[in-house]
C-alpha cells in the first residue's frame, strides 16, 4: 500500500493545485477618506454601506480598536466618547449584521477567485449568551428555555495549503420556542412530516447552494464543500445529479445507508458493501485534540480526544445511494464515491479514527484519494475559528442588553477573528514572505524595536514566519526544539500587548 503524510498544516502535493501560485498581497496601503485606517480593515470594508458615511467611518475605527484582541469591547474603546459611539451604532436600528458582514463576504469570494482550489467549510456553533440576572433581549432558547443564545453558521475558505481567506457566507439565528415533554418517537414522527424547508437541518443545503453560486462567479477556481457528520442528509447528496462544473463536496457520513454496487438490484448496507474493497493506500494525519462541549457526551465523534499523528488505512467505492421515503414520495438515488479511512492500530485507550466521506470528487487514484482527505482534513479550521471567537474574542461574554446589537458586535468580532487566523495560517503557508505584505511598516517596526532592546537593528521586515513567533511570544509562546507552531491564542494575546507597543511608537514618533 501506498503511504502518504497529510496534516492539518501540511501542503499536499496534489496535481490539481499549485502551491500557493499567489502570495498574500499587500494591503498595508492606506487611502481614501479614512486616510488613518490600516490597509486590512480597508480591504474588508471596500463596499461598506450602513446608510450614513458617517457610520461607515465609525464603524472602520471600531474594526481598529476590535484588532487590539482587547478582553472586552470598553477596554477596546479605551475612550469614553469611543465606547458611547461603539453602543450607540450597534444599538443603531437601521443598522444589521448582514450589512457589516456583506463587504467582508464580498472580499473573501474577491480573495478566493485568485486560487485553483478552495475549500469551503461550513458548521453550526452554539453560543451560550445565558446570564445570572438579566438575559439577553431576543435570545431565544437553545437546548431547553433556561439556556439563552443565538447559532453561527458560517461558510469558511481555506485553501488546500491552509491559509484562511475569511468567510463568504453565513447563516446566524435564533429560535423562538422549543418543544418540551415531546418523547423521541413523537418527534421523530413530526420531523418525517415536514416540509424540507422548515427544518434547521436546511441551512446546510443552503450554504451548500450558496458555495455553488460562488464556484459560477468563479469559473477558473474549482471550490471544494466540506462539512462534517451532522450534514449527512439526502437532500445534500442528491445534489451530485447536478453540480456546477468546478464544485464538489466532501460530506462525513453518520447513516449506515443502503446502497447499491453495479448493476445489483438488491441494496446492501454501506458497512458491508465497503468491507468488500480492500484497503489500498495508507495516509498520515495529524488528528487535533478535542474538548467535549456537552457534559455527558456520549456520542463518539463529539468526545474528548487528545491530539496525535494517526495512521490510516485507505479505500474508496463508487456506490449508488438509496433514495429515502419523503412526504411527497420516495426520493430517487444518487451515484457517490464512498472513501473509508480506518485507523487500523491506534494508541491503547484511544478511539480509533474511522471516517466514512461521501464525495462528488472522482476516487480512481491516489492523487484523487488524497485531494478528498485533504479536503476534509481543512474542516478543522473552522473549529479553529470558532474557539478564536469564544476564547480570543469573547463572543458569548457580550455585554449588549439586545440580541440585535449583539449579533451586530459579533459581526465586528468576526472579522476581527478572521484577521488573527490570516496572520496565523499566512506565516505558515507563505513563511519566507515578507511581514510588510500584511503587517503596517509602523507596526512591525514598534514591535520589533521593543523586542531587540529599544534600537531598530534592520530597516528589512522580518520575514511572516519570523515576525509571528515573536508575535506569539509576547502572548507566552515557548519558542523551543521540537515545539510545533504558535496557535491563535498565544497570537492574539501577543497582539494586544503588540498593539500598546505600537500606540506608544506612534506617540513618541509624533506620528499620532
Amino acid at each position: 500500500m501506498h503511504c502518504n503524510r497529510l496534516t492539518a498544516w501540511a501542503s499536499p502535493s496534489l496535481s490539481y493545485t499549485s502551491f500557493l501560485r499567489h502570495s498574500v498581497p499587500d494591503i498595508s496601503s492606506r487611502d481614501g477618506d479614512d486616510s488613518m485606517c490600516p490597509g486590512w480593515i480597508e480591504e474588508e470594508t471596500r463596499t461598506l454601506d450602513l446608510g450614513d458615511k458617517r457610520r461607515s467611518k465609525r464603524f472602520r475605527r471600531i474594526l481598529e480598536q476590535f484588532d487590539q484582541v482587547a478582553p472586552s469591547t470598553p477596554a477596546a474603546c479605551g475612550e469614553v466618547a469611543d465606547l458611547t459611539a461603539t453602543y450607540r451604532l450597534f444599538n443603531t436600528p437601521s443598522v444589521n449584521w448582514m450589512a457589516i458582514l456583506q463587504p467582508h463576504n464580498q472580499a473573501t469570494m474577491e480573495r478566493s477567485a485568485k486560487y485553483d482550489v478552495v475549500v469551503l467549510a461550513q458548521d453550526t456553533t452554539v453560543c451560550d449568551l445565558t446570564k445570572p440576572s438579566r438575559q439577553v433581549v431576543g435570545a431565544g432558547p437553545l437546548e431547553d428555555v433556561k439556556k439563552r443564545g443565538f447559532f453561527l453558521h458560517p461558510l469558511y475558505a481555506v485553501t488546500l495549503d491552509g491559509l484562511v481567506l475569511g468567510c463568504v457566507d453565513q447563516l446566524i439565528w435564533t429560535r423562538d420556542s422549543i418543544r418540551q415533554n415531546v418523547g423521541k418517537a413523537q418527534r421523530d414522527r413530526e420531523i418525517r412530516t415536514m416540509a424540507f424547508e422548515e427544518k434547521e437541518s436546511a441551512r446546510w443545503l443552503e450554504l451548500m447552494q450558496s458555495g455553488e453560486q460562488i464556484a459560477l462567479a468563479n469559473p477558473q477556481t474549482h471550490y471544494i464543500g466540506v462539512s462534517d457528520s451532522e450534514s449527512d442528509i439526502y437532500e445534500l447528496l442528491i445534489q451530485n445529479n447536478d453540480l456546477a462544473e468546478n464544485y464538489d463536496f466532501v460530506i462525513r457520513g453518520c447513516q449506515d445507508r443502503r446502497v447499491y454496487l453495479g448493476s445489483a438490484e438488491q441494496p446492501k448496507v454501506l458497512s458491508e458493501a465497503i468491507a468488500e474493497v480492500p484497503f489500498s493506500h495508507e495516509f498520515e494525519v495529524s488528528v487535533s485534540p478535542r474538548k467535549s462541549l456537552i457534559s455527558g457526551e456520549s456520542r463518539k465523534r463529539r468526545s474528548n480526544r487528545d491530539g496525535r499523528t494517526a495512521t490510516i488505512s485507505v479505500r474508496a467505492k463508487t456506490v449508488q445511494v438509496h433514495g429515502p421515503q419523503r412526504p411527497g414520495g420516495k426520493v430517487a438515488r444518487v451515484e457517490l464515491q464512498v472513501v473509508e479511512a480506518v485507523e487500523l492500530d491506534p494508541p491503547v485507550g484511544c478511539e480509533p479514527i474511522h471516517w466514512v466521506l461521501f464525495t462528488s470528487l472522482a476516487v480512481t487514484s491516489l492523487a484523487q484519494i488524497e485531494l478528498v482527505l485533504s479536503a476534509y482534513c481543512r474542516r478543522w479550521d473552522i473549529e479553529v475559528f470558532f474557539k478564536t471567537l469564544k476564547s480570543g474574542m469573547r463572543i458569548e461574554k457580550l455585554k449588549y442588553q439586545s440580541i440585535d446589537a449583539y449579533l451586530n458586535a459579533v459581526a465586528a468580532l468576526m472579522i476581527t477573528a478572521f484577521r488573527v487566523e490570516q496572520l496565523k495560517s499566512a506565516s505558515r503557508v507563505t513563511p519566507e514572505a515578507s511581514c510588510g505584505a500584511i503587517y503596517d511598516a509602523t507596526f512591525w517596526q514598534a514591535v520589533m524595536t521593543v523586542v531587540e532592546g529599544g534600537v531598530l537593528h534592520s530597516d528589512t521586515p522580518p520575514t511572516l514566519k519570523d515576525f509571528c513567533r515573536v508575535i506569539a511570544k509576547l502572548g507566552g509562546y515557548v519558542d523551543q526544539h521540537g515545539q510545533g507552531p504558535p496557535g491563535s491564542t498565544t497570537i492574539w494575546r501577543g497582539l494586544l500587548k503588540a498593539h500598546a507597543y505600537h500606540e506608544a511608537y506612534l506617540a513618541i514618533k509624533g506620528l499620532k
